[in-house]
């Protein structure tokens, strides 16, 4: 009998990883999702601003009408005015809050006429809120019989206001045109980068949703 030796052939499994080779990947998945997150804030961020901010549209109106809120709105609105692009000057706010003896509105009349606009010229509307601005501007617009408007705001307000007072003014014919006050240390494109800024924005995003909830006013229905 013939005997048959057969070789078993040794089979080399792969071992563990060495250490500097499994630091390498992980670095390499770091950087990628470094990277993609530079990206999604690059293209992310600056757009939630140009959403946030209506493009300007501007002419000669009847009224310029500046919505409360910041004294760099007022500064504008005053600086249109005395552009010539509208006959009156309209500020809302003027409604008092608790703990308070003037409204802003009221401050930001005294700031226009200490700036040469006529007192004759200036009107408050009593608002606390952009919802009541805009129920107050269209009750004024049909009792001045307006037929067009340029609203004065900030830029991160722009779309819920506009969208507001769009709402308001509907069928009335009355022609809605908007300019932004200049911004102050931040924009659209770089908001996030303020503590001011990202606060604004933030808080403005809520307010949009609290409308869309509260009044049927989806961001973007203007």
């Amino acid at each position: 009998m013939r005997t048959v030796c057969v070789k078993t052939l040794a089979i080399r499994r792969p071992g563990p990883p060495a250490l500097g080779q499994h630091m390498f990947r992980v670095a390499s998945l770091c950087f990628l999702a470094f990277a993609t997150l530079l990206v999604a804030v690059k293209l992310l961020l600056p757009g939630i601003g140009h959403w946030l901010a209506r493009p300007p549209r501007m002419a000669r109106v009847d009224a310029i009408v500046v919505l409360g809120g910041e004294q760099q709105r007022s500064l504008h609105g005053i600086a249109l005015y005395k552009q010539g692009l509208a006959p009156e000057l309209w500020l809302t706010g003027d409604e008092m809050l608790p703990g308070e003896t003037i409204s802003s509105a009221q401050v930001d009349a005294q700031l226009a006429i200490k700036q040469g606009v006529p007192a004759e010229v200036i009107h408050l509307l009593p608002t606390a809120n952009t919802w009541e601005d805009g129920r107050a501007i269209s009750a004024f617009a049909a009792q001045r019989h307006v037929r067009s408007i340029l609203v004065v705001t900030s830029w991160p307000h722009s779309r819920r206001a506009l969208c507001v007072i769009q709402r308001w003014l509907a069928g009335s014919g009355v022609r809605i045109y908007y300019d932004a006050s200049p911004a102050s240390d931040y924009g659209p494109d770089d908001w996030w980068q303020r503590e001011n800024g990202r606060i604004e924005v933030l808080d403005e995003l809520v307010k949009i949703g609290f409308y869309w909830w509260r009044y049927g006013l989806p961001p973007w229905s203007c």
